[in-house]
């Protein structure tokens, strides 16, 4: 797989542009196209570890259409866009009107960047070669190869490493230029980059946390007996779980963990994949019996958090006997 640096210094570069309705990786984890020839068009001139420079358009937020608000690396591996996108997400996509049915043809994010929303180019500015409005509508369904000027660009640009739904967490990131938070990440549990921290692939629990405390206060409105809880994967759930709690001001309310592979006396799963496959379980049973929250956070009552929990760990289980 191409390391990003090496695909923005290639001649011709192997940097694509664009456009999204917005940037969320962690729940949209893919590139799309609605025929195959666009598809195959895309992966013909690319090579694994492209990257894919995304303007916002259409119904983006008013402050992200017409600029560069992130960067995907695809990999060359398609499927439909469901198995490449959260359960919340899809469900979402579905309902709505402007993407039923749409960008069903998937190939795979395997990380992303956003862009510091302080200093998102115009992208007329940044590609100011390749993107011109009349070609907004090609540039948007099947992306169009930048020039090796444009690309450079990617290397001054302030950028931050955010999840891929499917892909091993980015634990924490910091903004950083293209040029210092593009570069490879060296194996191990804590990347050699000091501008993110990514989890090692190898062996990972499922959990889940609870938010202790008023929940309705905290929903703002009635909570129905339901609690707020958050799924994921993790080395160690113990450990996110303190990381969740140093990002809440000091109070009432406070995470704790409600299950993981440990509180039920289940070792850890030998592989993410395993571990990521039944965190979207997990997900598709809390979006089917719960509310979302938003992301990989949900209000649930304790019948469908023993149910989801179960459900996940069967299909966790599962992948990891193949």
């Amino acid at each position: 797989m191409m390391d990003p640096l090496d695909a923005i210094r290639r001649d011709p570069p192997n940097v694509w542009l664009t456009s999204f309705y917005g940037f969320d990786p962690a729940n949209w984890g893919y590139l799309g196209f609605s025929t195959p020839g666009q598809r195959k068009g895309f992966i013909a001139r690319s090579e694994p570890g492209v990257l894919v420079v995304v303007y916002g358009t259409g119904t983006a937020a008013p402050d992200e259409l017409g600029k560069v608000i992130g960067v995907l690396q695809c990999s060359h591996r398609v499927n439909s866009a469901k198995a490449f996108m959260s359960p919340v997400a899809w469900a979402a996509k579905e309902r709505s009107a402007e993407s039923a049915g749409k960008w069903e043809l998937g190939v795979k994010a395997i990380r992303a960047w956003r862009v510091a929303p302080e200093s998102r180019p115009l992208i007329a500015e940044f590609a100011n070669v390749t993107y011109t409005p009349g070609r907004g509508q090609a540039i948007g369904s099947q992306g169009m190869p930048l020039t090796a000027a444009e690309a450079r660009k990617l290397l001054d640009i302030d950028l931050q490493e955010v999840p891929v739904f499917g892909e091993i967490p980015v634990i924490e990131a910091a903004f950083g230029k293209g040029s210092d938070v593009l570069s490879p990440t060296k194996p191990g549990p804590v990347s050699q980059n000091p501008f993110m921290v990514r989890e090692a692939e190898g062996p990972k629990s499922l959990y889940i946390l609870v938010l202790d405390g008023d929940t309705a206060a905290f929903l703002g409105r009635d909570d129905s007996g339901q609690k707020i809880i958050k799924v994921g994967v993790s080395i160690t759930p113990v450990g996110r779980c303190d990381d969740h709690n140093r990002a809440l001001p000091r109070g009432v309310f406070s995470w704790r963990v409600l299950r993981s592979n440990d509180n039920v006396g289940a070792e850890p799963f030998p592989r993410s994949r395993a571990a990521i496959e039944g965190e979207t379980e997990m997900k598709r049973v809390l979006v089917a019996h719960g509310q979302s929250l938003g992301g990989e956070f949900f209000l649930a009552g304790d019948q469908a958090i023993d149910r989801a929990w179960k459900s996940g760990m069967k299909k966790a289980n599962e992948w990891a006997s193949l």
